[in-house]
């Protein structure tokens, strides 16, 4: 009999489908995911997106199954305006979203772009108020006018709470549901802008407005204490249906909630069906690392170049034995791959693997000094080995073997 913590590429933990833990999960019909990495992302510090290369990876989140692509700000930049119109014409699946504040002008580069929805921001939280220093009801007036002025000009529209976790909880459940009533806003984005959330603390924040309101609700998170994964999970789970993501997790500070990780562990640890090509996730990540020059993590989860790397002996024995045995899922899931570096703590096993993956063979002898070589190299470089450092090894001990 299938479970769903089984699959043919993977093998989860059966207690994360236990009736007691899952029976109070809210989790809507379908996952949409709204991606912000040609906005959010592009303000990585030092990082520029072109408006070609926005275009291209736009073009990869279409395929992949993105739902919702969010373009950029267009007021802000020219090749913004230019990259949401060419993404409009190019016919994708994916609906297109600009960014705008409440300020009118805005709005109206928003519609310049011909992009089909706008995300409208807002100060919520408390400290951003007192930042802004506006009053409550002119925090209302802003609101309702943009939305009312983006709704008249055919845009879903979606009202983004900016530092929504630091905010008066009965003032935000108010306006809400006001606007909720209202108004013809399309959806809510809950925000924590600033990652100073628990996951408990923002599921319970989702919860209480789902409960008060009507209106589709949608998580972005951010990660300055690396919790904005599980974050958008909580949102999910106790009532959003969007999920705001950015691939590799680019974006301001510390990150966005990394769109590779939240759409796998949905799928494989939650069991929630999605409409994504998870063998393109490895592709995808490559593609905005070149075009954003921002480099992931070698040991990044699903999509690092170490995530499915061994150097342990007994790790790689084991490993070959059963990869389920000593993994989660298999790499080509994802469209990554397994590899084996050389170095201080390999072992016969890993140097076999590597000689069958070069074309080489050696006999046991052969293979005991060649690890013994591995090893003192390795320790002396303070790193692995190269396949062209072993080949040379190879090579020496073969010669060592011939004069015997």
């Amino acid at each position: 009999m299938s479970v769903p913590w089984i699959g043919d590429k993977w093998w989860v933990s059966p207690f994360n489908f236990v009736d007691e833990i899952r029976r109070n999960f809210r989790i809507p019909e379908e996952v949409i995911f709204h991606d912000v990495t040609l906005r959010d992302g592009e303000q990585t510090p030092c990082v520029v997106f072109t408006m070609e290369e926005k275009v291209e990876i736009a073009k990869a989140l279409d395929e992949i199954g993105v739902q919702r692509i969010e373009g950029g700000m267009p007021i802000v930049s020219e090749d913004d305006m230019k990259a949401i119109k060419t993404m409009v014409k190019e016919g994708l699946r994916a609906k297109i979203f600009g960014f705008a504040r409440l300020v009118k002008g805005d709005i109206d580069a928003v519609i310049q772009s011909e992009a089909q929805g706008v995300i409208c921001e807002g100060p919520i939280g408390v400290p951003k108020l007192k930042q802004y220093g506006w009053s409550k009801e002119e925090l209302y007036n802003k609101i309702i006018t943009t939305i009312d002025y983006a709704k008249s000009h055919g845009l879903y529209t979606v009202f983004f709470g900016v530092d929504m976790t630091r905010a008066d909880l009965k003032f935000l459940l108010d306006l809400l549901t006001y606007l909720d009533k209202e108004t013809k806003v399309d959806g809510f984005a809950i925000v924590d802008t600033y990652g100073c959330s628990t996951p408990e603390g923002f599921g319970y924040l989702v919860k209480s407005i789902a409960d008060r309101v009507k209106k589709p609700l949608e998580v972005h998170t951010h990660n300055d204490f690396g919790l904005a994964v599980i974050n958008t999970i909580y949102g999910i789970l106790n009532g959003a249906k969007v999920a705001h993501v950015s691939v590799n997790g680019i974006g301001e500070r510390c990150g966005n909630a990394a769109f590779e990780e939240v759409a796998l562990a949905l799928r494989l640890l939650y069991g929630i069906p999605l409409k994504i090509k998870f063998e393109k996730l490895y592709e995808l990540s490559k593609l905005v690392e070149k075009l954003s020059g921002f480099k992931v993590a070698k040991n990044k989860p699903v999509i690092g170049d170490y995530a499915f790397t061994r150097e342990s002996g007994i790790s790689v024995a084991g490993w070959l034995k059963y990869n389920l045995g000593s993994e989660a899922y298999l790499p080509e899931l994802v469209g990554n791959f397994h590899n084996v570096k050389l170095g201080k703590k390999s072992g016969r096993h890993s140097v076999e693997w590597k000689l069958r993956e070069l074309g080489l063979e050696a006999t046991e002898e052969e293979v005991s000094e060649i690890v013994q070589h591995i090893k003192d190299l390795s320790i002396k470089k303070k790193n692995c080995i190269d396949d062209e450092e072993l080949i040379h090894i190879y090579k020496m001990i073969k010669m060592k073997q011939h004069k015997k």
